[in-house]
């Protein structure tokens, strides 16, 4: 009697498993290049425009940034004391993984 349940409930256990392991693979948070761009001028501008200075070289992002690591770097930005004249270490998270940061 207890096999038959079981062979009725298999598939829908199955289909449940399925489902389960479907939610735990990771999610590709890659932002592209331009929305990477973006974000990171608008923090450097506003930052150069309150403190008066800027750093002298461009800040160029990657083709496809990490979310964790493009709102770590711009963050940090905004949040990085006058004079502006380098960009924060935790921009560094964008190209490669810094150990104790981040996720």
């Amino acid at each position: 009697m207890i096999c038959l349940d079981l062979r009725k409930h298999s598939k829908l256990i199955f289909i449940s498993c399925l489902l389960i392991a479907g939610s735990c693979m990771p999610v590709d948070t890659g932002i592209e290049f331009e929305d990477s761009m973006s974000e990171i001028y608008a923090a450097t501008a506003y930052k150069a425009q309150e403190c008066g200075n800027q750093p002298s070289l461009p800040f160029i992002a990657p083709k496809n940034a990490k979310e964790y690591g493009l709102r770590l770097c711009s963050l940090s930005i905004l949040r990085q004391e006058c004079p502006f004249q380098d960009y924060p270490i935790f921009c560094l998270e964008m190209f490669i993984d810094l150990p104790g940061v981040g996720p």
